[in-house]
């Protein structure tokens, strides 16, 4: 009589089982991998895309509601009421109720080198008892508003006695009053995958300013 064929799987059917088994769970795994990497990347960019977005709404804020007070004064004793070139400008200005106590603020905007980028930081002293031959900015430590800038700079814009807008400079020259309008025009690094929208700042300002506009569109003296 035949003995009767023992059921139960091989030895290489065990194997292969498991080698399918192995092979199923490094494809799911490798999918998963890959979808919590696009999930990052994405808020990645989502969080710097809102950066953007944030800066922007802060840097507007500060500099259209800047004040013409003089907060340094050259050798022949003249106040300065706003200094600025392509890469930096200095005013005076009110802080956001949550960073600033005991009335204006000496506010400072620059862009310095980050390697081969360059990275936008704010920095502040109060007005009172500012020094600009004496501040020490190590302790007024930058705050870094935006990096990933390839380039950048700061316009500056005045109106001519008519009350139309000149062309936009590089430079401020005529430090004893301030622009009536700013323009922060930067080109992102390609890695960053961002744009920066050219930012220009409408502002409200004194009537020297304005060089005989009385209500054009490009001050407010009210």
């Amino acid at each position: 009589m035949r003995r009767a064929r023992q059921a139960g799987f091989t030895l290489i059917e065990l194997l292969l089982a498991i080698a399918l088994l192995a092979l199923l769970l490094g494809m799911a795994y490798s999918g998963l991998r890959a979808g919590v990497k696009a999930a990052d990347s994405g808020q990645a960019l989502i969080d710097r895309t809102n950066r953007v977005r944030v800066t922007q709404e802060f840097t507007r804020h500060q500099l259209s509601r800047l004040l013409p007070l003089v907060f340094e004064q050259d050798t022949a004793g003249v106040g300065k009421v706003f200094i600025g070139d392509r890469n930096k400008m200095r005013y005076v200005g009110p802080m956001p109720g949550y960073l600033g106590v005991g009335g204006p603020y000496v506010q400072e905007l620059e862009l310095l080198r980050d390697g081969r980028t360059r990275q936008l930081v704010f920095r502040h002293w109060l007005l009172n008892g500012f020094n600009a031959d004496e501040i020490d900015r190590n302790e007024a430590l930058p705050i870094r508003l935006l990096d990933g800038i390839g380039r950048g700079q700061f316009q500056y814009r005045t109106v001519d006695d008519q009350g139309l807008p000149e062309d936009w400079a590089e430079r401020w020259e005529e430090e004893t009053r301030t622009p009536v309008m700013i323009r922060m025009e930067f080109e992102m690094d390609d890695g960053s995958r961002l744009v920066w929208p050219t930012l220009d700042v409408t502002m409200v300002v004194d009537a020297g300013s304005a060089r005989g506009n009385s209500g054009g569109a490009f001050f407010n003296t009210q």
